[in-house]
């Protein structure tokens, strides 16, 4: 069990680099550096330099009707780059689901929740080669981002499991209010890095489609989402503000206070790097740390819901 709990843990951790790596290639404008799917410009080991490529590329390498940009070496590769970690993650998952058989006389379940991941990455990748065939059209790239989420609590949820199969503690009184509590916050969180995705999307577009585009005309041309998404985060902050009083108070449990107070570093990561995309011209190198400091925030606050749930074997 303990090899395999050590392999749960990698593929959490593959799992936020796939995220941070795609907030690169989307930071770097680099989404289309690969045209094709699964190889980069038909080869499985993109090209360095443009001779290695015949001269009517951008004819052959055509997405949606629409000619590709001039090859960029830098841009390919950061996307190859991107897929090589999903790769990788995709071999962990599938190690997951080899190893559950070994460990299904103990609890038959896990084969059964591993194959679930299993297929859930799946279609992740069928969504990532979708998100390069439609030219990054925007709801694919929020539906990407959600599996990437989803993929993301079911690991969490599993190592939960894995960990109160292995502990035979006695379980505390559960905290109903904090339990709430904390389901409330990763929906507010999960709805607000659902909304950073499509004001991203927002300002890609414009910035792609105009381009005289300055930092003011970007502000003026977004919409509500992106006040929505702006204000939005003080919310969030207060409520982790009210969530630390509440465990300091009570005495309840120490590392729930712990685990809330990382997640409130993470908001004001987070929101730090808000500022610098909105009031620094959304500078590139300031969206992989915005997404980073969201994901890695959601992430700790499921763990914290689960944890104030007790132990899963129940369920």
């Amino acid at each position: 069990m303990k090899g395999f709990q050590r392999l749960i843990f990698f593929c959490i951790f593959g799992t936020y680099l796939v995220i941070i790596a795609g907030a690169v290639v989307r930071g770097t404008g680099s989404g289309l550096g690969c045209p094709d799917w699964p190889r980069c410009f038909g080869q499985w080991v993109p090209p360095m330099d443009i001779h290695e490529l015949p001269e009517n590329y951008k004819d052959i390498y055509k997405i949606a009707g629409k000619t590709i940009a001039d090859f960029d070496p830098f841009k390919t590769w950061t996307e190859y780059l991107n897929r090589l970690l999903g790769v990788l993650l995709g071999f962990g998952i599938v190690s997951l689901f080899i190893k559950s058989f070994r460990l299904r006389e103990n609890e038959p379940n896990l084969p059964w929740f591993c194959g679930g991941l299993l297929f859930l990455i799946l279609i992740q990748g069928g969504v990532g080669a979708l998100v390069v065939s439609t030219h990054l059209k925007p709801f694919i790239i929020t539906i990407h981002m959600f599996l990437a989420i989803i993929l993301l609590f079911g690991l969490q949820y599993l190592k939960k499991y894995c960990d109160d199969l292995q502990d035979t503690s006695i379980v505390a009184k559960i905290d109903l209010k904090a339990l709430n509590l904390s389901k409330v916050l990763v929906l507010f969180l999960f709805l607000q890095i659902l909304l950073g995705t499509q004001v991203r999307q927002q300002v890609d577009h414009f910035t792609r489609d105009t381009m005289t585009a300055t930092h003011e005309t970007i502000i003026g041309h977004l919409g509500w989402m992106f006040y929505v998404h702006r204000s939005f985060s003080i919310v969030i902050a207060l409520f982790f503000i009210y969530l630390l009083v509440y465990f300091h108070r009570s005495q309840y449990n120490r590392g729930s206070f712990f685990l809330t107070l990382m997640g409130f570093l993470c908001v004001l990561g987070n929101i730090f790097s808000g500022v610098t995309l909105n009031y620094f011209g959304f500078p590139a190198n300031a969206q992989p740390p915005h997404l980073f400091f969201g994901v890695l925030c959601i992430g700790i606050v499921y763990g914290l819901y689960l944890n104030l749930r007790g132990t899963l074997l129940e369920d």
